[in-house]
């Protein structure tokens, strides 16, 4: 038995935030691993009343666990060995791999944390851990190295404030002249900000062409770790981007990206991939929890081995390490084992 600062099992949820707390709880647990069978039984306490039909409740209880191990097959499948997690060799347990974490894997704890802060169906004693600027400023870190990924190239974080401590023209013209397409203009427009921070803008990425030439494979992204990132959308900001800023502009297509911790899920009626097209139409692609991890790591990789690239804050990968170490420690001190 386990007391950890996790709310009660959310049976109400949907299967990927069920998951989700099935992760936190294993995490915690005294031995990393905790088994299926602890879910059943909250299942089955809930379920059994007096006028229930046992068998019937046997099989509800059978169907609910069928869905958690789907969500973690799929999750498996996705991410491969950036997965923290895995089956004990007769699927009965699930097991955190603590002294077994890569880069990706790391991204996916760093992203369970800060997924669900203040998040109450999880969390009902959420103070172990904070997540202040700096922690979110290290999410945009993740996504510019995933962008690096998705594109195989260059990846710069331009989000406010720059790491760098670069005005905003001076940074966009450092980036655009090694894109080589499109150019910053020289003197800004009448009427726009006069001090302008990101224009909403996060990351700028794209694969270099081997003629050096417009058209490749361009990203401008922007990264939401808070709970409103349903609400923004980088598509409505890239032609005002283009228009106010750069002349010309550039001739390749922009493609609007979307960087999220979380994971994506259906409401009713609806797979997740309904879901994502309904949400892709509005906010651009968008880049969860679920694909991150794998994404960074290659792009990790890339800024590593191909010294011809600009992958920024490769140096950031250290401090998220730091990051979720001292979490993982605060959140196990946190619990109590009998």
């Amino acid at each position: 038995m386990i007391e950890t600062p996790l709310a009660m099992l959310p049976l109400d949820s949907k299967s990927q935030e069920i998951c989700d707390w099935f992760e936190l709880y294993t995490l915690s647990s005294e031995y990393y691993a905790a088994g299926f069978h602890e879910l059943a039984r909250v299942w089955d306490k809930r379920n059994n009343t007096e006028s229930a039909d046992s068998e019937e409740n046997a099989t509800d209880a059978q169907d609910f666990l069928e869905e958690i191990y789907q969500e973690i097959r799929n999750r498996i499948e996705l991410l491969g060995e950036c997965y923290p997690f895995r089956f004990s060799e007769n699927n009965q347990e699930l097991i955190f791999l603590n002294d077994d974490l890569n880069d990706g894997s790391k991204i996916y704890v760093f992203c369970l944390f800060i997924s669900h802060t203040n998040n109450k169906v999880i969390f009902d004693k959420p103070s172990f851990y904070v997540i202040n600027n700096r922690v979110r400023d290290l999410f945009q870190a993740c996504a510019t190295w995933a962008a690096a990924g998705l594109v195989d190239g260059h990846s710069y974080s331009f989000g406010f404030p720059r790491p760098d401590q670069t005005g905003f023209l001076e940074k966009l013209a450092i980036i655009y002249q090694r894109f080589g397409d499109g150019k910053v203009m020289d003197e800004p427009l009448p009427g726009v900000s006069k001090s302008p921070k990101d224009e909403e803008i996060d990351i700028i990425s794209w694969h270099p062409r081997a003629d050096l030439a417009p058209g490749t494979y361009y990203i401008l992204g922007q990264v939401a770790s808070g709970k409103n990132w349903i609400d923004k959308s980088i598509k409505g900001a890239i032609e005002g981007f283009h228009g106010n800023w750069l002349s010309p502009i550039p001739a390749s297509t922009p493609i609007s990206a979307m960087f999220i911790p979380f994971i994506i899920e259906p409401v009713k009626n609806e797979n997740i991939s309904d879901r994502l097209g309904v949400l892709t139409r509005r906010l651009g692609h968008i880049y969860h929890r679920l694909l991150i991890p794998v994404l960074a790591r290659k792009g990790l990789e890339l800024g590593r081995s191909r010294k011809n690239l600009v992958i920024e804050r490769i140096e950031d990968a250290a401090e998220i390490s730091n990051w979720i170490e001292k979490v993982i420690s605060d959140f196990r001190e946190a619990c109590v084992y009998s």
